[in-house]
């Protein structure tokens, strides 16, 4: 049992750092911005640097006396710096003490190891050893080129932050939801499910916090003058903006360059989670307005009116870089496999096939950037007026301040990519978690299902917590498929979108209808963890196991 321990200590105490961080993320000691890249550097000095050869070298070029002598006078100096630094933090030394006492403590350090030093010093031992730290290997590949690795990702985000300022700023929003309500009439049932529909669609191209304040402060009085609980509200709220983000270009990247997925499965998935999302909403809308009557619904419309008109054709705006990324060959492809079963329908199928086959090579599946651009120069378009310019730069500064937070988590993320793709990390990970990796369709399926509330609280699958670490970790380890990965963490991302009570928007929504937050999310976890187990076995269906 000892050799099993000592042969597999450094996986077991990366391990336990995970732990030991995902516990300090849940008790709010410390940000995933700080938690993120303090992992990987934590796994990098365990994983990547080899101590065996240090001691071996060291073992080589001193007697077992020197040896033993200078192993004692490290560990003596290092529990002085300890012993100093408590004395420092309860006032006993002064700063200069402290300093002029650790100064001493290494020259005697020295003294006593004097013969020991010159040896390393001689003969060019002390580069061979200084080699052992890695540290060209952890400064560079895990810090520079990790925090490089997701740059496709965060300057994605940057432009998708500039168009959904815009979409603020030019009050888009405001129109859309009138519209949809006016639609719907005062019909309890409709007009939840067309205030979930609009979310969906305007968080497509929203996101952050002031996002959420902006469409709630509209839609959820627009439900409450209905008469819905305030709980159906939020539930209809937060589901439309989980939605939406699934469905959101600047996530798909994120999955793109972290797993490797082709954008054409993310969308494909993607696609098939937001109508899951529509189905669970529509039934949890169902469960909360039964017997309702509609109270002041046409003055709070009224209210909630923009102040000026703007360009229906302006409300195309959040989906215009949608209609650019998407690859219409995905759907030819589930055209192709339909002939045959209806004969009338070939020609169209046929057609439909050939048309997309077009869109994708001449009109879309545009890369991201320029798609996002493109929506910004329609938008501004389509809004023209005096000041434009001066609309667009705010927007563009506005924007990219508003995801800066998740750039720098986007940093973190690369740096952990960058160590969980390091042989020697994996080699020390691989065996102890390997036992825990479903082998079965049924195991995943109900295995992550089990899980899913590990997505609460910055668990380990939060996507924006530890979550992308342990995905980058099963992919690069060649566990699961990153189809498969994308496929698990997505679906079980449900339940941290909807019902995580850490989330700024759950606090938020919770008290802006006077609610508690937890009971709140608990009341709609039942409705997302069905939800899940069925995104879970799609996940299968599409793309096999």
């Amino acid at each position: 049992m000892t050799d099993v321990v000592l042969n597999h200590l450094p996986g077991i105490l990366m391990i336990a750092i995970f732990l030991v961080m995902m516990f300090l993320m849940y008790m709010r000691k410390i940000s995933a911005l700080l938690a993120l890249p303090a992992m990987a550097f934590l796994f990098s000095i365990v994983g990547i640097v080899r101590y065996g050869d240090f001691w071996s070298l060291l073992s080589l070029l001193l007697t077992p006396r020197e040896f033993l002598s200078l192993q004692l006078s490290a560990a003596g100096f290092f529990a002085l710096l300890i012993i100093l630094a408590i004395l420092g933090k309860k006032g006993i030394l002064k700063g200069f003490y402290l300093f002029l006492s650790a100064v001493v403590a290494l020259a005697l350090a020295g003294f006593f190891n004097y013969d020991a030093l010159c040896k390393i010093l001689v003969g060019g031992s002390l580069g061979k050893l200084f080699a052992c730290f890695e540290l060209t290997t952890i400064l560079n590949e895990i810090g520079h080129k990790g925090m490089l690795r997701l740059s496709d990702a965060y300057t994605t985000a940057l432009f998708g932050g500039m168009l959904a300022m815009l979409v603020k700023e030019k009050k888009i929003a405001e129109t859309f939801i009138k519209y949809a309500a006016e639609l719907a009439g005062d019909r309890p049932f409709f007009v939840a499910f067309a205030m979930m529909l609009v979310t969906a669609v305007l968080f497509t191209a929203l996101g952050g916090l002031g996002a959420i304040i902006m469409v709630g402060t509209i839609i959820l009085p627009i439900m409450i003058s209905l008469g819905l609980p305030p709980v159906v509200a939020a539930g209809v709220m937060l589901i439309g903006v989980c939605a939406g983000g699934s469905f959101n270009p600047a996530n798909w990247v994120l999955y793109n360059k972290t797993l490797n997925v082709e954008v054409a499965d993310i969308q494909r998935f993607s696609l098939f989670v937001v109508v899951l999302y529509m189905i669970t909403g529509a039934i949890f809308i169902f469960w909360g307005t039964r017997g309702r009557r509609a109270t002041n619904f046409w003055a709070v419309v009224d209210a909630v009116a923009p102040r000026k008109k703007i360009n229906p054709w302006a409300m195309l705006t959040p989906l215009v870089p949608i209609l650019l990324i998407y690859r219409l060959s995905v759907f030819a492809e589930l055209a192709i496999s339909l002939q045959g079963r209806f004969a009338r329908l070939d020609r169209a199928l046929d057609a439909f096939a050939a048309f997309a086959n077009f869109w994708d090579a001449y009109i879309g599946a545009w890369p991201f950037i320029p798609a996002f651009i493109a929506g910004l120069a329609y938008g501004v378009l389509t809004t023209w007026e005096r000041g434009n310019v001066r609309i667009l730069t705010k927007a563009m500064i506005e924007g990219a301040e508003s995801v800066m937070p998740a750039v720098l988590l986007m940093l973190g993320i690369g740096m952990l990519l960058a160590t969980f793709s390091n042989q020697a990390i994996q080699d020390e990970i691989t065996p102890l978690i390997a036992p825990l990796i479903p082998r079965t369709r049924f195991a995943y399926v109900v295995g992550f299902s089990i899980a899913a509330p590990l997505a609460l609280y910055r668990g380990p699958l939060n996507v924006w917590g530890l979550g992308f670490g342990l995905a980058g970790l099963l992919k690069e380890t060649t566990l699961l498929p990153g189809v498969l990965v994308m496929g698990a963490f997505i679906s079980t991302g449900a339940v941290q979108g909807v019902c995580d009570p850490t989330n700024t928007h759950n606090v938020w929504i919770a008290n802006y209808l006077g609610l508690d937050v937890t009971r709140m999310s608990l009341r709609i976890l039942p409705f997302i963890w069905i939800m899940v187990v069925v995104a879970l076995a799609g996940s299968v269906l599409l793309f096999g196991f």
